[in-house]
């Protein structure tokens, strides 16, 4: 007997959870993908994508499946770091989300093809100013991974054009 459907605070109340995963190729330019679907319909993000739940994946092993469906690159847990845990109240009210970032230490050689999700560009950063990047992401990324390394961050954004809030810093 199927489970009837949730209703819309059920919903709202759910975690997923996700992996956002930052490349760059050999001249240090970011991959980033302009989104064809929700979220974050025309916007360039990371890549990524949610765990599946099902099969107990860690965060590590999603990453390295994303990496492999959306771009057909093959890594490892080696060539992952992590730098930053976000926990982000109600989202494009699809829910509440955790997501783990990692920075992609080997760096790509050739541009992915075109995916359903959406088509992929690398960008130098004086480029990255111009785009339509989401306002988390443009924090994470700017303010967080592209300036220190080595940092884990450990963030919370209490919904949509809230301020994020660091909750913790690992290194540096």
């Amino acid at each position: 007997m199927a489970s009837p459907p949730a209703s819309p605070n059920e919903t709202s109340s759910r975690y997923r959870i996700g992996t956002l995963l930052y490349f760059q190729d050999e001249g240090g330019r970011l991959l980033l993908i302009n989104r064809k679907r929700p979220p974050n319909l025309g916007a360039w993000c990371a890549v990524g994508g949610k765990l599946e739940m099902s099969t107990g994946e860690s965060p590590y092993e999603c990453a390295v499946r994303e990496a492999a469906e959306e771009i057909g690159v093959e890594l490892v847990a080696s060539d992952l770091a992590l730098r930053s845990i976000l926990s982000e109240k109600d989202y494009e009210g699809t829910g509440h989300w955790l997501m783990f970032v990692f920075q992609v230490l080997r760096p790509l050689a050739d541009l992915p093809a075109e995916i359903e999700e959406g088509e992929f560009r690398f960008f130098d950063r004086r480029e990255l100013s111009g785009l339509n990047i989401p306002s988390l992401d443009r924090q994470i990324l700017f303010e967080r991974i592209l300036d220190e390394d080595e940092v884990l961050h450990i963030l919370r954004s209490d919904g949509e054009d809230a301020p994020l809030i660091e909750e913790s810093k690992v290194g540096g």
